[in-house]
């Protein structure tokens, strides 16, 4: 019979540290949490917690997580998605408590499932539409459509990025410009719109630049930048991935992070801590917004509370150096 300490062992950390990721606490990072969940899944081993769930839920579902063609190559071709790969571990772990068996599946053609999460920032309203015909329970994670009253877990992008540019301008900045994805993305959208806010709360011109992240654009989008304004005091990327970007394209043409430009993320995926310099950012609590779209699904599967809802988390500050 596996053990708790059998998983500690496998893991290489402490039992506390096991029993603290089984009980979702704050205090341990997402890497340690999915070292934790491998061995789990290793080793097979069936928590208490998770065995007297099961014993108390007869019902078993499955429920389909429908990921973008994206996401889908992305795992095809072995390239981890930090973001989403914390949030769906935390999604099927939690899951299991509840007789859950997810199944991942193409966004755009789902198969016979008893329920559907639906992953990212692609779904639109005609696809909405569509899963509104299938007759089954389905919510969006870490998206959010206007006018279309479907159950959600998203994160707080608004507060986030008008924080982070409060802090900016606090620390005496003026010049901070904003790096954005594309703005049909609800997460996107609420971090264009946080930033604005806060720039002209204070009496300063937003200025915008897109960046196109399959064509990794980056290179002219500093470029144009640099030729068409002053050079920033700061820049605001509306996620990790643009902003370790930004970083890099300044590094090449000799400008310092933070000591010329500070430049701030969004997300807190496992690698910001460990890039050069270390990311300044905002941690989004993402193996929370997996735990809660699971508890939600069954909610709607079992049918309790059904009226639609949104679940927004709010974000927290993470200062590291890349930033004054």
């Amino acid at each position: 019979m596996v053990t708790i300490e059998d998983v500690a062992k496998k893991a290489g950390v402490s039992i506390a540290t096991v029993s603290r990721v089984l009980n979702n606490a704050n205090n341990v990072s997402e890497k340690t949490k999915l070292k934790v969940w491998k061995a789990i899944e290793e080793l097979n081993y069936k928590p208490k917690i998770l065995a007297s769930a099961l014993a108390r839920h007869k019902e078993k579902f499955r429920v389909g997580i429908c990921e973008s063609k994206r996401l889908i190559d992305m795992e095809k071709e072995k390239v981890v998605p930090e973001f989403y790969t914390v949030i769906l571990t935390a999604l099927e772990k939690t899951g299991e408590a509840y007789g859950i068996k997810f199944c991942k599946m193409d966004l755009f053609n789902p198969s016979e499932c008893d329920g559907y999460i639906l992953v990212g920032g692609d779904t639109t309203k005609e696809l909405i539409k569509e899963y509104k015909n299938l007759k089954k329970p389905f919510l969006l994670l870490d998206h959010y459509i206007p006018g279309e009253k479907v159950d959600c877990i998203v994160t707080n992008g608004f507060d986030g990025a008008y924080f982070a540019t409060k802090y900016l301008i606090k620390k005496g900045l003026r010049k901070i410009y904003h790096i954005h994805g594309p703005l049909n993305s609800y997460g996107f959208k609420g971090r264009f719109d946080g930033y604005t806010s806060a720039m002209e709360e204070a009496g300063l011109l937003p200025k915008y630049y897109e960046y196109d992240d399959v064509k990794d654009n980056m290179s002219d989008v500093i470029d144009f930048m640099l030729r068409k304004n002053e050079r920033p005091e700061a820049i605001f990327a509306s996620n990790d991935i643009t902003a370790m970007r930004v970083i890099r394209e300044l590094k090449k043409r000799n400008i310092k992070v933070p000591k010329d430009v500070s430049v701030i993320g969004f997300d807190d995926i496992i690698s910001a801590e460990s890039f050069d310099p270390p990311l300044t950012t905002l941690k989004v609590f993402k193996d929370e917004m997996g735990s809660l779209a699971a508890k939600r699904i069954y909610e709607l599967l079992v049918g309790q509370d059904l009226h639609p809802i949104m679940m927004s988390l709010f974000t927290k500050f993470i200062k590291r150096k890349s930033s004054i």
